[in-house]
């Protein structure tokens, strides 16, 4: 009796997989079909990508080289250093400064040849040209000025703060890592930097030289050059950079002095041009007017 149950179980579920088999069959060929379908599809996409990506690329690479024709005294190497310094090589290279730079130029030439008449035409398209020629190289050299000031401006509190984590028991990694973490800014990504070259086997020198050689600020290279001799010597670290830190606020006052110093100098001249004929007008033209009238 058991037998035929389990015989008459046996033919049931033969006859459902027979039954069920050609609709199987056919959701997986519809399955397979569609796959295909969109695996060519998206080669045909990725090929078409590709081409406009390749022909995009091709425009910069040669303003690039129109660039370095007429700009020959700034170098790559010149504008990678002051992309690093200005922190803003992860978004911007120098092909594409380069490209932007001459795409600009040609931008200001043809506006003024187009919203300018008769003679004034030449002289507005040199006139904003040479605007696009000269505005981007001092928009970067600007943006790296600021930002070494500032790094300069935060890294004698920064040398505070790591000397005492130094004194605490911690060493100069562990050290550098907690203080990243608890701060922001320019100097805190510099050394964010560090730590990343430092985790993928990069030797502490190459790290810090690296460091010191994108700001290119004397106090940086003065703090990589005391981290290295107290590697090498052997020398308490955080007596030195207490040290480091007393001369750099010691430094930075005395720049302050020699700026106001020099204040008094350049306010001569927009005394001399804007505000001595106003006040001549206003005194004088009075006495102009009344003597026309009468």
């Amino acid at each position: 009796m058991i037998i035929f149950l389990i015989t008459g179980i046996a033919c049931l579920a033969l006859l459902g997989l027979e039954l069920t088999r050609s609709r199987l069959t056919a959701d997986r060929d519809r399955q397979a079909a569609l796959q295909t379908v969109r695996a060519v599809a998206g080669s045909s996409d990725v090929t078409t990508a590709t081409s406009k990506t390749a022909v995009l690329r091709r425009v910069p690479a040669l303003l690039a080289k129109l660039h370095m024709k007429l700009w020959r005294k700034d170098s790559p190497d010149d504008i990678t250093a002051q992309l690093l310094r200005a922190g803003a090589s992860q978004r911007l290279t120098a092909e594409l400064f380069m490209a932007g730079r001459v795409a600009l130029t040609g931008l200001g030439l043809f506006a003024g040849f187009t919203l300018a008449h008769g003679g004034h035409r030449v002289l507005l398209a040199l006139a904003l040209g040479a605007a696009g020629a000269y505005l981007p190289g001092f928009v970067l050299k600007r943006a790296a000025t600021n930002r070494t000031e500032r790094i300069d401006a935060d890294l004698p509190h920064f040398l505070d703060q790591l000397a005492i984590a130094i004194d605490a028991g911690m060493s100069f990694d562990a050290a550098l890592a907690y203080l990243i973490e608890a701060s922001d800014g320019p100097l805190a990504d510099e050394l964010n930097r560090i730590m990343a070259e430092l985790r993928v086997g990069q030797s502490r020198r190459a790290a810090l030289r690296s460091f010191a050689d994108r700001v290119g600020s004397e106090n940086v290279i003065a703090f990589a050059n005391a981290v290295l001799a107290s590697e090498q010597l052997g020398s308490p670290l955080a007596n030195i950079l207490r040290a480091q830190a007393v001369d750099f606020r010691h430094r930075r006052q005395m720049l302050a002095e020699e700026r106001a110093q020099k204040a008094p100098v350049k306010m001569m001249f927009p005394i001399v041009l804007f505000i001595l004929p106003v006040m001549f007008i206003v005194i004088l033209g009075p006495a102009f007017v009344g003597g026309s009238v009468f």
